[in-house]
């Protein structure tokens, strides 16, 4: 064979090959990458008081997530969420708003609702051709605090807690859906269902405990827990257990219904093109610093850890995890950046997506949180964490050495202390709100559920 005919016949087909092979190669990985996406549905899911660490995914040796498991291998799980306040109002107005509470001064102690100055990530969606739909629990989250801002239609639910499960409110986002299914929606779904009262179904305690043999009556109330806490009533480390194990029911049972709804979205051929958001706004306390079945008290991570779980469009970056910390308030332009809308100005939080990309962790990120309870620059009212250095309450803990905050090592890193204090007071004194603040005024039915919830007594 001569030389042109060896050209023509094996040489060209061969580079012919190579740049077809080249270009699906480059068209597979621009798609692995091509994480944004405008067109898809959005929906954020919060249940109220989910501590993340009695997660079966975040490491719990206790099925309490089976089908929060199952969509966790859809998304990306970050290990070290940490969100801006132990309470409903201030951490859900963070959520939404990417401002620490003291910034966005929504605040159930003071009664103070979400100032319609603050733009919300609602509105923004709103704004961008979103129909905007939210079925919730109420409580501090009832439309006289101003979440509702920017929601084309905001439910909130008034029944007291005996009646609060996840599962309602699943049926309205259902049937919701199933009217409008051809809009482009923005849907958040909240539930008091794994907040006090524990008062789950016999079926779901079975799973965790048969054999309890002391004094505590099957269901966790308020007034037990107010008893504990004042010393009233003595427990026992099985007593502890199984008021653990209530709310683990909870949880369980909670997440039996999330696994209704992800098998309605792919169903009806949506999950793929919808990018949800699950995530909580607090903790609660089970006598890791003395206080039983409570939240909202103090600024340690069983309050402020939070589970934060999200799934792209088509499970992009599948079963990845992230170690670095995050913040609630990194949620609003995350997901304006994966739905490709311009992220406003002054937000405090940032786009997590170079980090899931793997572009390095973000040496610079670090977690203020807050209590809406005294005035903010006391020391005791708010927390810093940075890597892995915690300032709270003027201790200094080591999280890798001493994850459950026990051990106070500021006389060892005195000149690191004054830096974290001087970075949080530095931060929280730089923005106030300048409207009014509107002060709330609540109908005897939002007391009741207020009260039944525990926030008043």
């Amino acid at each position: 064979m001569n030389r042109t005919n060896f050209i023509k016949k094996i040489f060209f087909p061969l580079l012919l090959a190579i740049a077809v092979i080249a270009s699906v190669f480059i068209a597979l990985n621009r798609n692995k990458y091509n994480y944004k996406c405008p067109e898809c549905n959005v929906i954020l899911v919060s249940i109220d008081t989910l501590r993340a660490n009695l997660l079966s995914c975040y490491g719990y040796d206790k099925m309490t997530s089976p089908n929060i498991d199952k969509f966790r291998e859809d998304s990306v799980l970050f290990r070290k969420c940490i969100a801006q306040a132990p309470s409903t109002l201030a951490s859900h107005a963070s959520i939404f708003t990417s401002l620490i509470p003291s910034h966005h001064q929504a605040s159930f102690a003071k009664m103070t609702a979400l100032p319609k100055e603050v733009i919300t990530m609602t509105e923004v969606l709103k704004a961008n051709g979103y129909e905007t739909i939210s079925f919730n629990d109420g409580g501090q989250l009832a439309p006289n605090f101003g979440l509702d801002q920017g929601f084309d239609l905001y439910r909130s639910s008034n029944k007291k807690k005996a009646t609060l499960y996840f599962r309602d409110i699943v049926k309205s986002s259902i049937d919701w859906i199933v009217r409008n299914s051809e809009k482009k929606f923005f849907l958040f779904l909240h539930t008091y269902e794994a907040h006090s009262p524990y008062t789950p179904k016999k079926k779901y305690l079975d799973l965790f405990e048969t054999n309890y043999s002391g004094d505590l009556p099957m269901h966790t109330t308020e007034r037990i827990a107010q008893r504990i806490n004042n010393g009233r009533i003595k427990i026992t480390q099985e007593d502890t257990l199984h008021i653990i194990n209530t709310y683990n029911a909870e949880i369980r049972s909670m997440d039996e219904s999330f696994g209704v709804f992800i098998d309605f979205l792919k169903k009806k051929e949506l999950y793929d093109k919808t990018i949800i958001i699950f995530t909580s706004d607090h903790g609660e306390e089970f006598y890791d610093h003395g206080v039983m079945a409570s939240h909202s008290h103090t600024l340690f991570d069983e309050l402020l850890h939070i589970p934060l779980i999200i799934k792209f469009a088509n499970s992009k970056f599948a079963s990845r995890e992230i170690e670095n910390l995050v913040r609630s308030i990194d949620m609003m332009p995350t997901l304006l950046d994966l739905v490709n809308i311009k992220i406003p100005e002054n937000l405090e939080g940032v786009s997590l997506i170079p980090m899931i990309k793997g572009r390095g962790k973000n040496e610079d990120l670090f977690a203020i949180s807050e209590r809406d309870m005294i005035e903010t620059l006391q020391d005791e009212c708010w927390s810093i964490m940075y890597d892995k250095w915690k300032l709270y309450n003027s201790r200094l803990y080591d999280l890798e050495k001493d994850p459950f905050e026990r051990i106070d090592i500021s006389s060892e890193h005195a000149e690191l202390k004054t830096i974290l204090r001087k970075k949080a007071i530095q931060f929280i004194k730089q923005i106030r709100i300048t409207q009014q603040k509107e002060k709330v005024e609540l109908d005897e039915t939002e007391l009741e559920k207020l009260k039944a919830l525990g926030y008043i007594k």
